[in-house]
């Protein structure tokens, strides 16, 4: 089974660094990692670039079929600042992401199906990924939805469109502050995890709350499952999509979420002990987390 990881592909700069970056592009490397197929659907530029990206990620094991060239924009980057906070540059060649059979047909095949917000903050890119969502639903694949919430790049129309249709929602307690406050819900941080995905009809979610661990709602139970501390801390860059590939590879592997719970905290343990947002994973550790 296939993981596919829809959205955007980028290079994070941070101070005088840079990295391969994207929260799909980002997922589809973690889960490559992990030993799970993984292709990335998305845009780049017909740029150094592009060419470094889409090299970067086929020598990671991640699927580029289905990653485009743009003749005319740029490939995306971001500049990370402390907090952290991102100067996301805009337009970018993964808001022009087209529509093609190919990643349609490929896409009925797959184990599962990861999005976000972001990459739906253009037109183009908008309505590919909802056809793509709506094609996955069609085929019985399990659609996974980072929120991802990226200011000034969302709105109420796509976080509701987002929420009405995935099978399983990962988000931070930010996010669920700021979803929480557009519905005009209050109370405690799990009484609105819960009923957000019960006015949603979502059977599955995940709630991460950074060294407090992550809520998992699965078969109408929440239950709550420690963070594992990191050393270190470097940077929280990419560490929640690490979290997402583990469970993007639970669901393709038909795995409980419980039981990725512990694997995917490991994993982003490490990265935030690590520099940018998709490090080297040592293999002793992948092997431990591909155990699960």
């Amino acid at each position: 089974m296939i993981v596919f990881c829809l959205g955007e592909v980028l290079v994070d700069c941070a101070g005088n660094s840079c990295f391969p970056g994207g929260a799909p592009a980002n997922a589809a490397y973690y889960a490559a990692v992990l030993g799970q197929r993984a292709e990335i659907v998305s845009r780049v530029g017909d740029d150094t670039a592009g060419r470094k990206l889409t090299e970067w990620l086929g020598s990671h094991s991640v699927g580029t079929r289905f990653l485009q060239k743009d003749p005319n924009q740029a490939t995306g980057s971001v500049n990370v600042l402390p907090g952290p906070r991102y100067e996301i540059a805009a337009p970018a060649a993964w808001d022009f992401i087209e529509r093609t059979d190919a990643a349609s047909v490929g896409l009925g095949k797959a184990g599962a199906l990861v999005f976000g917000t972001l990459a739906q903050r253009q037109p183009v890119s908008r309505g590919t990924i909802r056809a793509m969502v709506e094609t996955a639903c069609a085929a019985g694949v399990p659609a996974l939805c980072d929120l991802n919430l990226r200011a000034p790049f969302f709105d109420e129309e796509t976080i509701l469109w987002s929420l009405r249709h995935c099978d399983v929602l990962k988000l931070n307690r930010e996010e669920l502050d700021i979803v929480s406050g557009l519905l005009g819900a209050a109370g405690a941080r799990a009484d609105l995890f819960a009923g957000l995905l019960r006015e949603f009809g979502i059977a599955r979610g995940v709630l991460t709350e950074g060294e407090e661990g992550a809520l998992i709602c699965e078969d109408g139970r929440v239950s709550r499952h420690a963070a594992e501390a990191a050393t270190d801390v470097a940077d929280t860059i990419g560490a929640g999509d690490a979290f997402t590939a583990v469970l993007a590879v639970a669901l393709a592997r038909r795995v409980p979420l419980s039981a990725a719970a512990a694997p995917a905290a490991a994993l982003a343990a490490f990265v935030v002990s690590q520099p940018g947002a998709t490090p080297a994973i040592p293999s002793e550790l992948a092997a431990r987390i591909r155990a699960f």
